[in-house]
């Protein structure tokens, strides 16, 4: 497999078509953690290409000496708080629209399964909402991103004792207001303490 330095290194030399490799490795990824971060599915889209596009645009004062990967996810992190407050001044500028248009719309039929898992994603959600927003992107960066400490610290530009921190008391927390809102998910909930040592 092709490294990020490697693609890099030719998009820079003028084989600009390669930047596609790096959407197709990153894609999936960024998308899940942009859609926790923001909480809707087109948001996050809207980021995750605006990330891309920064990312391309700004290419030539990447430093290779620090790693692609977190360079990307810094980018996204920063895009999602910037989409978040224009979707933020969107929503109230079209609020009565989207009333109007829930209103119109025939309900969806969906599977109990399906319902239960849309509660579930719903409910770990909220509770990262809740969390501070350092707690709640190292949690994101970790679990939907599957970023390594030393990457969540270079990307959220922290140590990596802080790194681990952030992900340690964003767990504990979500934990507990799993417990507190939900205690028919309560075993759930408890596993999340089960990985503490470890992390």
């Amino acid at each position: 497999m092709t490294t990020d330095g490697q693609i890099i290194a030719d998009v820079l030399a003028g084989a600009r078509e390669r930047f596609e490799e790096i959407v197709r490795r990153y894609q999936l990824p960024l998308s899940r953690v942009a859609e926790s971060r923001l909480g809707r599915q087109d948001w996050a889209e809207e980021a995750v290409q605006e990330t891309f596009y920064w990312a391309f645009k700004s290419l030539h004062t990447y430093d290779s000496q620090y790693s692609f990967r977190t360079w990307l996810w810094t980018i996204l992190l920063n895009q999602c708080r910037r989409s978040y407050q224009r979707m933020q001044r969107r929503r109230l500028e079209s609020a009565p629209d989207e009333l109007l248009s829930a209103q119109e719309a025939a309900p969806a039929e969906t599977p109990l399964a399906r319902m239960l898992t849309q509660e579930s994603h719903a409910l770990l959600h909220a509770g990262l909402r809740q969390l501070p927003d350092a707690q709640a992107d190292a949690v994101r960066l970790r679990f939907f991103g599957g970023l390594k400490f030393r990457e969540i610290a270079d990307a959220m530009d922290c140590g990596l004792s802080t790194a681990k921190c952030r992900v340690r008391l964003g767990l504990t927390q979500l934990s507990a207001w799993i417990r507190e809102h939900a205690p028919h998910e309560a075993d759930g909930a408890a596993t999340l303490d089960d990985t503490l040592p470890g992390v």
